[in-house]
């Protein structure tokens, strides 16, 4: 008999009808519960006692194919080879006869119990296993993208960094795909800061009365694209928070809704478009620093820094433009600005950063710097072009240093 005072037994719930063998059943220690349709119940674990004292009772059972969803016995008379197939594949784990001895029916009742407690741990035991799979797949295939390596490659890589740190190579995996996707949703939330300075600066770019219509278009074709590009940033923002942040992501969402349409507006008005471009770009302030606290001190964290300077650099085109365009605009935010991208650019410049492509990529961005200086000091005429084109080459420059920093062995394996 089992030890009912260290293991309660599960409650034993009797479909359709309670068995003649009720009574010494609840004596043994047996809770039992009637019911007309055999289902997990929500208060605690079961074990169903399917009771068919005839054959056409027996039928009756057959009519349906899902499963129980809990462990059962059956009582009934012997089930035909088919009939046995159809309600082992409905959760039947035992068999015996209507009239077996209460004594026989306990015995099996706990064995049936014992057996599906096996069952559940090796099916979750080889759940994990496949989880364990899928998180190293999904992280070869991170660094394969990133390192341009081969699979074989990045397994060995997986495999020596658990090694070096004592880890498990699974644990090593979820953390380079985890890592990633906090990467990725750190880069997508200051594009969005980013997008909200360059939507403004394009559509101050088309209003400029010097520009040439094949000029115009291709502003015009900027600005369609990089609100194709917050829309999309949003979308993939969601997949990879999943539910998380929930509130800081609806207030970028309603941000952008009121900058869609101030953009969309028939009657161009550059100031309106500029305050809702500020409340979308705090709404990101606020969810790049949610990330960022996430991830802490880890090279992972120098992500936002850089993604900082994308915007940095479009604001200052835009303040620039915007000095150009709109008489009586305050130009504070734009010797300001030059002095908060120097900084922030020297504190990125100073960060422990290595890699073949970092280099080259900070070199690029250290030259279209200077173009857009120049830009910017320019007093009339070719000004507002020159201003465009060196944050066009600045943002492009800046957008190759974060692929180059997302793809570094120092990010990826934190």
């Amino acid at each position: 008999m089992p030890d009912t005072a260290s293991t309660p037994l599960p409650t034993l719930l009797c479909c359709p009808e309670t068995p003649r063998q009720a009574a010494s059943l609840q004596a043994l220690g047996w809770p039992l519960r009637t019911v007309s349709e055999l289902a997990p119940p929500e208060d605690g674990p079961a074990l169903g006692l399917l009771c068919c004292p005839d054959r056409t009772a027996l039928a009756q059972q057959l009519h349906s194919e899902r499963a129980f969803g809990l462990p059962v016995v059956l009582l009934a008379p012997p089930p035909e080879a088919a009939e046995r197939r159809a309600l082992l594949a409905r959760g039947v784990l035992a068999w015996l006869p209507a009239d077996a001895e209460p004594a026989l029916l306990a015995e099996t009742l706990q064995w049936a119990h014992d057996l599906a407690a096996q069952l559940q741990a090796r099916d979750s035991a080889a759940q994990a296993r496949l989880d364990e799979r899928k998180w190293t797949e999904r992280a070869k295939g991170l660094l394969m993208q990133a390192r341009g390596i081969d699979e074989a490659a990045a397994f060995a890589l997986l495999r020596n960094t658990a090694m070096q740190t004592q880890s498990k190579l699974p644990e090593v995996a979820r953390g380079v795909v985890r890592t990633s996707e906090l990467a990725e949703a750190l880069e997508r939330a200051g594009a969005q800061r980013m997008l909200s300075q360059r939507l403004v600066k394009l559509q101050a770019l088309r209003q400029w009365p010097r520009l040439a219509p094949p000029e115009r278009r291709e502003a015009q074709a900027l600005l369609d694209a990089s609100a194709e590009r917050v829309a999309a940033n949003l979308a993939r923002l969601a997949e990879l928070l999943r539910q998380e942040l929930a509130e800081e992501l609806a207030a970028v969402a309603t941000a952008w809704a009121q900058l869609d349409a101030a953009l969309g507006a028939r009657q161009v008005d550059l100031a309106r478009s500029d305050r809702a471009a500020q409340r979308l770009l705090e709404s990101s302030e606020t969810l790049v620093a949610r990330l960022s606290e996430r991830a802490g001190q880890r090279p992972v964290g120098l992500l936002a820094q850089v993604t900082r300077l994308r915007l940095l650099s479009q604001r200052l085109a835009k303040e620039g433009l915007l000095a150009q365009l709109l008489p009586g605009h305050d130009v504070s935010g734009l010797a300001g600005g030059l002095d908060e991208f120097i900084k922030a650019y020297d504190e990125v410049r100073a960060a422990p950063l290595a890699g073949p492509t970092l280099q080259p990529a900070f070199a690029a961005v250290d030259e279209a710097w200077l173009l857009l200086l120049r830009g910017l000091r320019v007093e009339q005429g070719d000004a507002v072009q020159r201003m465009h084109q060196g944050s066009e080459r600045l943002l492009q420059a800046l957008e190759t240093l974060i692929q180059a920093l997302q793809g570094s062995l120092q990010l990826i394996l934190g």
